[in-house]
């Protein structure tokens, strides 16, 4: 396994004709699972971004908008991009993408108004690392959302498993992957620096836990509820419009 690299200090962003965003928006989520069902967050989290326009072309230059990104749904100039940042082994992460997600992509990703890009954040473990490394092989075959649905199914059984490793490979291919070409994709050197890149810039905007979400540049830290996701992303909307 490779060590994450891990960042010691709360770097500056710089947008919109060099503006220093200096103001840091903290939020704090502890809402604790109930019966195995939660819509919160564990971990603090962080998120340093801005208002108004300087708050929107922050998110901008988080969003990547490439066309051909296996990780992502939605159109590539789609007004409203969401950059999520989540955790395979993360129970919340696998309660948005349950719930919540499925409303966002049928009201907003099918209509054109929203993109969603997918980071990986692996920062409780090493299985959380597997998980994140299977996720960009799968999408070397453009199956990333099917990964991504059915390792948040089984994501208790792969985290109980004397071995997660052999689970997901089953797994893998009970999705209907083709097993020889997700284990040679693993094998990529490539694969680690992609998922330390995507850790690294979560890290840099103060990400500390997951989900964690940047929609044109505002922060909904948390498995919210729906409503709160409709918020920000109507809101978003009407400034685009505007």
């Amino acid at each position: 396994m490779s060590s994450r690299t891990k960042s010691r200090s709360n770097m500056p962003l710089i947008v919109a004709g060099a503006v220093l965003l200096a103001l840091v928006l903290a939020v704090t989520i502890g809402i604790a699972l109930e019966d195995g069902d939660s819509e919160g967050n564990a971990s603090d989290v962080q998120v340093s971004g801005g208002s108004g326009e300087d708050q929107r072309a922050w998110g901008e230059t988080l969003a990547r908008r490439e066309p051909e990104d296996p990780g992502a749904m939605g159109a590539a100039d789609a007004p409203v991009v969401m950059v999520a940042y989540s955790d395979f082994a993360c129970p919340f992460c696998a309660t948005w993408a349950r719930e919540t997600q499925p409303e966002l992509v049928e009201r907003y990703v099918d209509s054109g108004d929203l993109r969603i890009e997918w980071r990986e954040f692996p920062y409780l473990g090493d299985l959380s690392r597997e998980l994140s490394l299977g996720a960009l092989a799968a999408a070397e075959q453009d199956a990333f959302w099917e990964y991504q649905e059915t390792v948040f199914a089984h994501q208790e059984e792969l985290k109980s498993s004397s071995d997660p490793d052999a689970l997901l490979r089953e797994l893998v291919e009970e999705s209907g992957l083709d097993p020889e070409r997700f284990e040679k994709a693993l094998d990529d050197e490539s694969l680690p620096a992609r998922v330390d890149a995507d850790f690294l810039e979560g890290q840099r905007i103060g990400v500390s836990g997951t989900p964690a979400f940047i929609i044109n540049g505002d922060p909904v830290m948390g498995a919210q509820p729906l409503p709160v996701f409709v918020e920000s992303i109507e809101s978003a909307l009407n400034a685009a419009e505007g």
